[in-house]
């Protein structure tokens, strides 16, 4: 579930606008008279003492159109001067930064527990039969809301590879409206939640239409089956609130079937850093986000499309963007386990890494000047297979870095070298390196009107 979606969907059917869990008082409206909802509004930012502002604003109007909601809405969190952005997004020093800004935003001074604070507010009067998460909503933007969570069904489900009589675990599954497609479909669907109100709505609907939906309460990670390996692992706007990602990433690999896929949909991944996510992993800054961290006290994370990418190829996966060019919701990643090779002409890199090589053609890729590919950092292989072809009409030297190793290899024009490197120890990725040829500059008058920085072209790289 997304943030509106996770707090409408709290609210009885005939609400509107107003965000108040069923049972609360309503804060009265907020003052403004300070001038900073205009300040904010005029330089798009906010600090660490004005969430309680946006806080008792979104209380009162939720994020709506028209409302006192609109002088915070494109703006983001100014991040405290202790902040250190070079840190090693890896480090325990970086996740304690993370730590340390969620409490502050959150407004709270005890240590992140997820049994704590991922929890749901109350909910009352649900049926969850006729009106499950957005069909509650009566708001003006209901019916567009709910077109995006379709789409982003419609898409989870175009992507799943599975088949009716498979088996597929959905984590973070809410209401479990995607979960519920598939088991009317014919796959046996088992839900984790770390919420006990919602495993039993999913139990309802199990109940309700007589299919194979199974819902366990648990956290990201936990397989509810023991050593049961599934065909499809996918999670739907929850992917961000775990914090442990790192050794749930590694989970998945034992829990996915040889031919299953996971998948992350609906989930904050940035193409690149930006002010929302200006940082490989952390808290989001936009400013709704930081509104429902303070109100609700959830760990709100996004990530950069390179980060979360090398991360999963790094565990044995590999990656591949899931375009829905309707729907932001839609758009998604599709991880499987790992071939033994990479195919250069096929193999989809991350935005970032994909800049420091030239396009994919029918047989390979060309390198630039340097270029990088994240490899699987896991101990099924010793070496690395690096299969390359210098279509230049002069010789090429290439130099290979991997970790501390270093190879340095000649290629004469025309030739096909394989080079093998010693993989015993392993590095997250390749650094190719070379002096790159432009064919209309270096080739000779008239030969090629190439203006491309061409190093040399990668067919192939295998694990052995």
């Amino acid at each position: 579930m997304g943030l509106s979606e996770k707090i409408l969907s709290l609210l009885p059917a005939s609400s509107t606008q107003r965000s108040t869990a069923p049972g609360a008082i309503a804060k009265p409206e907020p003052s403004r008279s300070h001038g900073g909802a205009a300040r904010i509004r005029e330089t798009g930012e906010f600090a660490m003492h004005e969430i309680d502002l946006l806080a008792d604003t979104f209380r009162v109007h939720d994020s709506a159109p028209g409302t006192p909601w609109d002088d915070f809405k494109d703006s983001f969190l100014a991040l405290p001067e202790w902040f250190r952005f070079e840190l090693d997004p890896l480090s325990p020093k970086y996740e304690q930064q993370q730590r340390r800004l969620w409490g502050l935003i959150a407004g709270v001074d005890v240590p992140y527990d997820p049994n704590v604070h991922e929890k749901e507010a109350q909910l009352s009067n649900v049926d969850a039969i006729r009106f499950p998460g957005h069909f509650v909503r009566r708001d003006p933007q209901a019916v567009s809301n709910a077109a995006e969570h379709l789409l982003a069904t419609g898409m989870i489900l175009k992507n799943s590879g599975v088949r009716p009589g498979q088996w597929a675990l959905e984590y973070g599954s809410g209401f479990a409206q995607t979960a519920l497609q598939l088991t009317r479909l014919g796959v046996n669907v088992d839900t984790v939640d770390i919420s006990q109100q919602f495993c039993e709505h999913v139990k309802t609907q199990a109940d309700f239409y007589g299919v194979p939906l199974t819902p366990f309460r648990g956290e990201f990670g936990w397989n509810p089956r023991g050593d049961k390996q599934y065909d499809l692992i996918w999670f739907y706007e929850s992917f961000h609130h775990c914090l442990d990602f790192r050794n749930v990433i590694h989970q998945l690999k034992g829990h996915l079937a040889p031919e299953g896929r996971v998948l992350l949909a609906g989930e904050p991944i940035v193409r690149r850093e930006n002010r929302a996510v200006p940082y490989p992993w952390g808290m989001r800054l936009h400013s709704e986000v930081v509104a429902v961290v303070r109100v609700r006290h959830w760990f709100e994370l996004g990530f950069s499309e390179d980060f979360i990418a090398n991360l999963f190829t790094n565990a044995g996966f590999t990656a591949e963007r899931m375009e829905c060019p309707v729907s932001l919701w839609g758009e998604g990643y599709v991880l499987r386990h790992r071939d033994r090779r990479i195919d250069l002409q096929s193999h989809w890199l991350a935005t970032v890494e994909s800049e420091s090589w030239h396009g994919a053609e029918s047989s390979g890729r060309w390198t630039k000047g340097r270029s990088v590919i994240t490899l699987d950092m896991t101990d099924s292989f010793t070496e690395l297979q690096f299969d390359a072809v210098n279509h230049h009409p002069k010789p090429q030297t290439v130099h290979l870095q991997y970790g501390d190793l270093r190879v340095t290899r000649k290629f004469l024009p025309g030739e096909s070298v394989t080079i093998c490197i010693d993989a015993s120890r392993k590095a997250p990725n390749l650094v190719i390196t070379s002096q790159a040829q432009t064919p209309a500059r270096d080739y000779g008058p008239g030969t090629s009107a190439d203006g491309r920085a061409l190093g040399i072209f990668v067919t192939s790289i295998s694990y052995l």
